[in-house]
């Protein structure tokens, strides 16, 4: 679970903003806050603003940082400092984010200098309770690390020195990220440092950042008897008219043509990758990824059988016919109902969702309906939503909690985002939170100038 993200000198965020899920002092709808040794969070966040307040920009600093950790510093990140203070262009930008794993809360963080594609600093403590544990620090620029005051094992520190030592001055990679590259004899049962795995597999695995046209998807369990079931049931309840999933088979030969060569061989590592790593657990499953075609909005099921690459696809009938169709001949409610699906139906727990543009193209009843199933649901499961949206039926008291409703909006000043709650307004708890909101009470709306 996220308990917060901080950021500065990024996209509109200038100065450090903090986006928080903790839980405030709101007593409604408590069975759905996280609780955890001594933290309280929330399961869900809707964030309001108007256009280029930095909504989006709040997403993608999570995507930044699963991105950083896992594949390094992306490359079409160079002009992605806070360009509204031109000083910022030498100033390094720095994220740090809270998450709370089976009691324990992380806090990690680096600074990146973007300009240049390099990282400076890098962070990473543990907390239990009100004691925070040093993991490790470095400072890239001046060739300084600690990485054995976590553990007293001399030998393990040793070790855990050379690896540091050997990317001491390195600026393209992140310790976390070496930590994680053919190092599995460090982590068995009884090992002393599994928070450096059990870091990067969250934010590798569990933090799954949605933008409104992403093409790789998380599909892969809408191919099963069991999930074809589920999408009907779910596309029935939500009105679209579809009765029906069928899967069929797809030439591979269509899905080579339709993708760039690039995004096709990282299909084949991700199998690869899942191959391994079924077999090291003794698991039956097919390696699968579900790929979602941005041109047709074809989803495919791109499948390894031994040394086989096989594909399928989904295709759909409605109550009053008898034919079957292609997604890109479904509305785009459908397809963006699609695109939300694994939310509601997927069974992990300590998944963590961060969705830009949650009520695109669907019906404001739908849209209240989807966050009312994911509120439910979160009673029972660990699961976490954090959705931007210009939907204001869903600013209701009745549904959400105070701390559940979020807000970005641009400084007047310099242009830059800042991050803030409702709950900061300390609203009466029978207060029409909509009309409010509509009539510039909490800001964070458009400021509509006239005509001349």
């Amino acid at each position: 679970m996220i308990a917060s993200v901080s950021v500065s000198n990024f996209r509109s965020f200038n100065k450090t903003e903090t986006f928080s899920m903790e839980a405030g002092k709101t007593r409604n709808f408590s069975e759905r806050i996280y609780r955890s040794a001594n933290s309280r969070i929330l399961k869900f966040k809707a964030v309001y603003g108007p256009n280029a307040s930095g909504k989006s920009g709040l997403i993608k600093v999570l995507e930044f940082i699963q991105t950083a950790i896992v594949d390094g510093i992306p490359n079409n990140s160079t002009m992605d400092y806070c360009r509204l203070n031109d000083d910022n262009i030498n100033r390094p930008s720095q994220f740090e984010i809270e998450i709370v794993i089976d009691n324990y809360r992380y806090i990690y963080g680096f600074q990146v200098l973007l300009s240049e594609s390099k990282f400076i600093k890098e962070w990473l403590y543990e907390q239990k309770s009100a004691k925070r544990r040093l993991v490790f620090t470095r400072d890239i620029q001046r060739g300084e690390f600690d990485v054995d005051s976590y553990t007293t094992d001399v030998l393990l520190n040793e070790r855990l020195k050379i690896y540091a030592s050997d990317i001491k001055q390195d600026s393209s990679v992140l310790f976390l990220n070496v930590m994680n590259q053919n190092k599995d004899s460090l982590y068995g049962l009884d090992s002393k440092i599994k928070i450096y795995r059990t870091l990067y597999r969250w934010f590798k695995f569990k933090l799954c950042v949605g933008h409104p046209d992403d093409p790789l998807t998380q599909y892969t369990y809408f191919f099963g008897a069991k999930g074809s079931a589920a999408i009907e049931k779910v596309l029935e309840r939500f009105d679209t008219g579809i009765s029906k999933v069928m899967i069929c088979d797809e030439p591979m030969e269509k899905v080579i043509k339709s993708f760039p060569k690039p995004f096709l061989q990282e299909i084949l590592d991700n199998l690869t990758e899942q191959q391994a790593r079924y077999l090291r657990q003794n698991r039956d499953d097919t390696p699968a990824v579900a790929v979602r075609d941005h041109e047709d909005h074809s989803i495919y099921l791109i499948e390894l059988n031994g040394d086989d690459v096989c594909c399928k696809t989904l295709q759909f009938s409605h109550t009053h016919s008898n034919s079957y169709f292609m997604l890109k001949e479904e509305s785009d409610g459908t397809r963006r109902l699609l695109d939300l699906m694994e939310i509601l139906l997927a069974k992990a727990n300590n998944i963590v969702y961060a969705i830009d543009e949650i009520s695109r193209c669907l019906h404001p009843i739908v849209t209240k309906q989807f966050v009312r199933d994911f509120l439910d649901m979160a009673v029972e499961r660990n699961i976490q939503l954090i959705a931007t949206t210009h939907e204001t039926d869903l600013m209701d008291l009745e549904l959400l909690r105070q701390d559940e409703i979020g807000f970005v909006e641009k400084n007047d000043t310099d242009g830059s985002s800042h991050i803030f709650n409702l709950e900061d307004y300390g609203a009466r708890f029978d207060k029409r939170i909509r009309t409010a909101y509509m009539k510039g009470q909490y800001d964070a709306i458009p400021k509509i100038k006239e005509l001349t």
